[in-house]
């Protein structure tokens, strides 16, 4: 797996996309321009819902989550995303699982 995940297959079928659609718009003679160029619509990104990359199918919802950062030594963040790729896990997720279970053996 790339540093860049699963980011390149997706520009890559983005790109053969616009290609495909691009060579099935009439261009007008005189302009060299698409006929169609002002009631063609792009779908937002923003407003989709999440995809799984590989899959293509929405993400499951879980429960409400909430931004946090913190500040981690470089050889834990390195170990983290090894531990995360290895195990085809969201990096979060890990840190998320290692928390709950070590607050759990504190009470």
């Amino acid at each position: 797996m790339s540093k860049f995940g699963g980011a390149l297959k997706k520009l890559q079928a983005v790109q053969t996309q616009s290609t495909e659609a691009e060579e099935s718009t009439p261009i007008l003679p005189d302009t060299g321009k698409p006929e169609n160029t002002k009631t063609s619509k792009s779908t937002s990104t923003k407003t989709r819902t999440p995809e799984i990359l590989e899959t293509g199918q929405p993400e499951r919802q879980g429960p409400e989550r909430e931004k946090y950062s913190t500040y981690l030594d470089t050889e834990l963040v390195t170990a983290l995303k090894l531990y995360a790729v290895r195990h085809r896990m969201k990096h979060h997720h890990v840190v998320e699982a290692a928390l709950r279970a070590y607050l759990q053996g504190k009470e």
